[in-house]
This record gives C-alpha cells, sequence and structure tokens, in this order.
C-alpha cells in the first residue's frame, strides 16, 4: 500500500492506472475526505491534499474500477482499495436473459427524479393513454405510479423483442404490449396524451428523424412527449458516466448532442417548451407551451 499526500491528481492517475493494468486492484491511503468537508477538490489540509468520496468515485470510473468500502486509519486518514472492472462489452443485447435484464433504472438516482418530475410535466389526467415506444421489460413504467399516486391510465408498450414483452406483461397484467417498429407505427394505435420513448431513438436500425417524427404524429392535441438517450454503458454491476462510439475507449459525447439537438430543434419546431435533464440518461421532455405555462402558474 502507498500513500497519497500532496501529490496533484494528474500524479495520482497515472500510478493508479498503472497499477490497475497490472494487478487488477490497487490499495492505498488518503487524507479522510471526511475531515476536510466543505474544502474543494485539491486544498490543502493538515492530512494533505483533500479529495472527496464523490471526487474518489469519478477517479475509479475514469480508470473502469470500482470504489470498496474505505477503511478508517490513524492521524486522519482512509485506506482506499480499486478494483478493476471487466471490460465493456462491444455488443449488447437486450432479450430476456440479457445483462440489460438486470438492470433496475428506478434505482438510479437522478433518472428517478428526473423521470417521475418528467411524467408529473405531463400533468395526467386520470385514464390518459399513454405510449410506451421500445418499453422492453417496462420496468420504467413503475414510476407512472410514483408520479401520479392511486391514477390509471391505459398504457400501450411496444417492442420488437417478444421475450421482454412477456416480462412487460407479467409485471403489468392490465396494460397492453405488443409487438411495433418505432420507424412504423401504425395509425391503428391512436392518439395518446404521453408517449414515452427511453433509450431506443438511438439502436440500430432505428432512424432518429423518422421515429421522431412519427412519434410526434401519435401525440394528442396538448400531449407531451418523453426522450431518453443513453450517457452512459454497464460494466460488472456499475454504470459508466458518458456516451461511447464504436471503439473509442473513453466517452464521446458528440453522437449524443447531435441527437439531443435534433429531438430538441424537432420539438421546438411542433410548439412544445423543451426541457433537458438527466445524467446517466439525459431525458428531453416536450409538453405544449400552453401546457407548460399553465403549470407553471400552479406551482407554488
Amino acid at each position: 500500500m502507498f500513500t497519497f499526500d500532496l501529490e496533484p491528481l494528474s500524479e495520482v492517475l497515472p500510478r493508479l492506472r498503472a497499477d490497475l493494468q497490472g494487478s487488477g486492484e490497487v490499495t492505498f491511503s488518503a487524507p479522510d475526505p471526511d475531515l476536510g468537508a466543505g474544502r474543494y477538490a485539491g486544498e490543502v489540509t493538515p492530512q494533505g491534499r483533500h479529495r472527496s468520496y464523490t471526487t474518489w468515485l469519478d477517479v475509479a470510473d475514469v480508470l473502469g474500477a470500482r470504489l470498496l468500502t474505505p477503511r478508517p486509519l490513524a492521524e486522519g486518514r482512509v485506506e482506499l482499495t480499486l478494483q478493476r472492472l471487466p471490460p465493456l462489452a462491444r455488443e449488447e443485447g437486450y432479450g430476456v436473459g440479457s445483462d440489460f435484464q438486470r438492470l433496475n433504472k428506478l434505482e438510479d438516482p437522478w433518472f428517478l427524479h428526473g423521470f417521475v418530475e418528467a411524467l408529473q410535466r405531463a400533468d395526467l389526467s386520470p385514464g390518459a393513454r399513454v405510449l410506451s415506444a421500445g418499453v422492453n421489460a417496462g420496468g420504467e413504467l413503475a414510476a407512472l405510479a410514483l408520479a401520479y399516486p392511486g391514477h390509471s391510465f391505459d398504457v400501450v408498450g411496444l417492442d420488437l423483442d417478444e421475450g421482454a414483452l412477456t416480462l412487460a406483461r407479467q409485471r403489468f397484467p392490465d396494460w397492453t404490449f405488443m409487438v411495433g417498429d418505432v420507424n412504423a407505427l401504425s395509425a391503428d394505435l391512436g392518439q395518446f396524451r404521453l408517449i414515452v420513448a427511453l433509450s431506443v431513438l438511438q439502436s440500430r436500425g432505428v432512424n432518429l428523424d423518422v421515429a421522431l417524427r412519427g412519434l410526434i404524429k401519435r401525440l394528442e392535441v396538448g400531449g407531451s412527449l418523453i426522450v431518453g438517450l443513453p450517457n452512459c454503458r454497464y460494466s460488472g454491476g456499475e454504470v459508466r458516466y458518458g456516451a461511447r462510439m464504436l471503439n473509442f475507449r473513453d466517452p464521446d459525447l458528440s453522437l449524443l448532442l447531435s441527437d439531443a439537438a435534433l429531438v430538441r430543434r424537432h420539438l421546438h419546431k411542433h410548439g412544445f417548451r423543451v426541457y433537458v435533464t438527466g445524467k446517466y440518461e439525459v431525458l428531453i421532455t416536450g409538453v405544449s407551451a400552453r401546457q407548460a405555462t399553465l403549470t407553471s402558474r400552479d406551482d407554488p
């Protein structure tokens, strides 16, 4: 175990990276973050250069590692251990039995907070029709009950994976789940007060521009649309920040920003007020300008 005292982060990162590449795990001591509460990263304390636990979590994320439970040491220091994560998968499946089905986005604080807030912005009345395009197994739809306690809705979910739809039907037996292509929504679906499309519009085989136009056509007058664009990858039970392009080791947000701008532009063009929120999944919420005005007047 080695000790970090006054070394800048520019020296800390290469040392940790080298050790992780060599052994897969590295243990070191650092100033106790709790003793520097209120200081910014890099400020000097009697124990050494302060870094919060949030900073050390970011260090772990940058290095593709997990931070294990810290152990207190004497003289205002803690023992920290980083453990290397498995490589990011290049091809990720979404069907039954895949790692994706283990994910519960409602356990992500940023997503839970942002998605419930986005749902509430839609200002749904009991019985409103809701479409979830690319619903997969439907886990995120449980947030409807959090945003509107005691309300029931007419929910339709579409996906190309029949196995995932079976799981969705088991979760929500009172709702309708069917095979459907987000690129070609049938007019027979009718109109919806709210349409949700999470982590689907950037999927392989989806034409973002075509799909987005089709979703907007299926909205009622005054309806709302919530689009989610992933800004992370998953590995070894951990979420890793940042969208990644093919053959890029580190995050590159170019495609994410381009697609987010396209969605925002489309919504503005059709008279929506647009909100962009989130961290590991960027949520772009479009509500009618009139509805947004009424909602803001109701806010305390």
